[in-house]
């Protein structure tokens, strides 16, 4: 009788001492380094972000402005408005436009805070592509009436801006970065056939150069995203949450049981990380599939994947911004020498001839009568022959040229 209420009181002892190994590791603090953000005096970032609000401001100031704005946003017509409407614009909204140009070259970084899980970005983010929306229709009315030169600085201006108010910042600020230059770039890409002008090639080719050297890194994206991932996770412990407060099951609202979720995801999410930043410092061409990680815990499962495509639009991002850069050089020899270039090495440009996807020069081809044909392989790796699929805007199927895709199935690339 003796031995089993020994034997009860230990199976009991060791229970308590369970349950209290496992209190005390659901909720010690996980060692999880976090580092404090460190920003440059005079943040440009702050500036920029202050002149989008103000633009914004003044855009929804009045109801006549409201509609001139909403016109301007009709991205479909180059000139959706009348000269008289067009100069009422302009004089309300160009005077905030020129100051966003004197912050392009100062030292700027993203501002994120850890400690929140409220980022106020979110609210930002609209003020930055709006401003972009707004550049962009000037972009447009420059274009239609044949002021090209003006159209390229203001659309290597806006892609500036995008790279300032992005850079070492979290995901979400890298990704409103790229739609804003994309938005900057659409105008010139949809026009390209007719970019003649010298100074609109030499301010365009210098800007691509330019921006081989000034680029935000992705690995400096990737690492403000993985401290930010990980105070989240710090910021989920301190204040548990049951795992899906839309359909809350009665085993979540049991003591421990948020904070033992949390905790078991950190190990797998640390290797994943690890694997993830591994992944995208390698060339676009030495990436597998099997190079990304697999993840298994649910929070990890919901973090971790959407991270492999900003990997990708990176690549596209580089490699548009090269061919945009090579055609101006092309239609540049070919002014100065009545001739197209027999290669693209010949141009001496570097590493603006690399095709980020390959590593090898693009693809490049001159015929007498239809001009100069220049593209990248794309995500898929191979050479479709200078076909683009239609919509295909992440080059995942067909070849990735300076034109942007169209809606049509095929079509070639020609340029003269």
């Amino acid at each position: 009788m003796k031995r089993a209420q020994m034997g009860c009181l230990a199976g009991v002892g060791v229970a308590v001492l369970g349950a209290a190994v496992l209190m005390i590791w659901a909720y010690r603090p996980p060692q999880l380094e976090v580092p404090k953000r460190v920003y440059p005096p005079n943040n440009a970032y702050d500036k920029l972000v202050a002149i989008a609000q103000r633009l914004r401001q003044v855009e929804q100031s009045t109801p006549r402005l409201r509609a001139l704005k909403n016109r301007a946003s009709e991205t479909r017509l180059p000139a959706p408005m009348s000269p008289a409407d067009h100069a009422e614009y302009a004089r309300a909204v160009t005077p905030i436009l020129r100051e966003y140009r004197r912050h392009l070259d100062a030292p700027s970084k993203a501002v994120t805070l850890y400690d929140s899980l409220r980022d106020p970005f979110f609210g930002v983010a609209s003020h930055l592509r709006e401003l972009a929306r707004t550049e962009n229709y000037f972009i447009r009315s420059a274009l239609a009436q044949n002021r090209q030169a003006e159209a390229v600085e203001r659309a290597t201006a806006l892609a500036k801006f995008a790279n300032q108010v992005s850079r070492d910042g979290t995901l979400i600020q890298y990704l409103v970065g790229r739609a804003v230059r994309a938005i900057a770039l659409e105008p010139l890409r949809k026009d390209i056939e007719r970019l003649h002008n010298r100074a609109a090639l030499e301010q365009l080719l210098r800007w691509a150069r330019e921006d081989e050297r000034h680029r935000p890194p992705l690995t400096g994206i990737l690492e403000t995203e993985h401290h930010y991932n990980r105070a989240m996770l710090k910021q989920m412990l301190r204040n548990p949450q049951p795992i899906n407060p839309v359909d809350v099951q009665w085993w979540e609202r049991l003591p421990l049981v948020p904070q033992i979720f949390i905790k078991t995801s950190i190990p797998e999410m640390e290797r994943a990380w690890k694997q993830i930043k591994a992944y995208a410092a390698k060339p676009a061409w030495e990436r597998k599939a099997s190079d990304f990680p697999t993840v298994r815990h649910p929070i990890n499962a919901m973090l971790m994947p959407v991270l492999e495509n900003p990997i990708h639009m990176e690549t596209v991002s580089i490699a548009t911004t090269r061919l945009l850069g090579c055609v101006a050089a092309i239609r540049l020899h070919r002014q100065r020498t009545g001739r197209y270039p027999n290669s693209l090495e010949a141009l001496q440009l570097g590493e603006l001839i690399i095709d980020p996807f390959t590593g090898k020069p693009f693809l490049y081809k001159v015929d007498p009568r239809k001009g100069f044909m220049i593209y990248s392989v794309g995500m898929n790796g191979v050479d479709d022959g200078g076909v683009v699929a239609a919509r295909d805007w992440n080059a995942e199927q067909g070849d990735l040229a300076p034109q942007p895709a169209g809606l049509t199935e095929r079509r070639d690339l020609w340029l003269k």
